[in-house]
């Protein structure tokens, strides 16, 4: 059977009756969600997060507004400036919900760890700097060529880096997440020349520590920054569901990378089967030609019901046989 991962992140709230503001501030209730959703659903990796895009934001200044309904929390403030001094990003456990979120990964790990990697999902520089600015005071410094960017992308990554020796150090693994690099948000030029260089920075990092898998994950139509992606270090390739598969089956055949063929989640939640059937086979048609391939989805819905997602896993188990 091909790799089954789908992105469960707030959907593993939902199989415990909890909302995701509820999941996102507690050890157990966090680490009980992502248990609940191997034992369910048994995907070939584990990435432990929640509100995965305010964790490095909220230790770093911002203010997140939890919710009492299923709302995933958000951003309410953009503390920083762009003369912001770069020295003061400083990383520590103790800032905000990190050394929580390395708890709960670390039951995760205790408990299902013999049987499926389990990863700590970390937002790549970039994304934690548009969060931090606000994406409209981010993008017309990116646009402007602000002198103040580079700095401060440095010393995110500084922070990202100890982010992942901490992660490191309870002998979990590291999922990077990137959507705020995924075009239309930004141009390509953007992306190579802000982006790439701190993700490079990043992975390379990450492989001193002797991770092998080191994923980074940016969703959504990518062909206009691909080539850029295949030189990030990355050891996983997404193609969207609104992607070529084939294109990326060959750009990640001259790096030698996995490549994770994505379900539009929004079929899932609906339960369409015969459109979720044909995706499954037209990936199951393409193993032949490259075997290093992944059955995924984007993120999973909170409210998606639990049958059809194992009605997907039922379905590329049965089109392997």
């Amino acid at each position: 059977m091909i790799p089954f991962m789908p992105t469960i992140i707030e959907h593993a709230a939902a199989l415990i009756g909890q909302t995701p503001s509820a999941a996102a501030r507690d050890t157990s209730l966090l680490a009980m969600a992502h248990i609940k959703a191997y034992n369910l659903y048994r995907p070939d990796t584990v990435t432990v997060g929640m509100d995965i895009y305010n964790i490095e934001a909220e230790a770093l200044g911002c203010h997140i507004r939890f919710y009492d309904d299923t709302s995933i929390p958000g951003i309410i403030t953009h503390p920083f400036k762009l003369d912001s001094q770069p020295s003061l990003i400083r990383f520590s456990t103790g800032l905000g919900r990190i050394q929580m979120l390395l708890d709960a990964a670390s039951t995760v790990k205790n408990t299902i760890g013999d049987m499926v990697r389990v990863n700590v999902g970390i937002c790549g520089p970039f994304s934690v700097l548009i969060e931090l600015l606000g994406y409209d005071m981010a993008i017309h410094a990116f646009i402007a060529e602000d002198e103040r960017i580079p700095p401060l992308l440095a010393a995110l990554t500084n922070f990202q880096k100890h982010y992942c020796d901490a992660i490191s150090e309870h002998g979990l693994g590291v999922t990077i997440f990137e959507s705020w690099a995924s075009p239309p948000l930004i141009s390509p030029g953007i992306y190579k020349k802000y982006a790439l260089p701190y993700e490079q920075a990043l992975l390379a990092h990450l492989k001193t520590h002797k991770h092998t898998v080191t994923p980074l994950i940016i969703g959504g139509d990518t062909y206009s920054i691909l080539e850029n992606i295949l030189n990030s270090g990355t050891t996983l390739l997404v193609s969207d569901y609104n992607t070529p598969l084939d294109l990326y089956i060959q750009k990640a055949q001259e790096k030698d990378l996995w490549v994770r063929a994505n379900i539009d989640p929004k079929l899932v939640r609906q339960g369409r089967m015969t459109e979720i059937e044909a995706r499954i086979k037209e990936i199951y048609e393409k193993r032949d030609t490259y075997p290093k391939i992944i059955i995924g989805t984007g993120v999973v819905p909170y409210d998606t019901p639990p049958e059809n997602l194992l009605n997907v896993r039922r379905l590329a188990h049965e089109l392997s046989q």
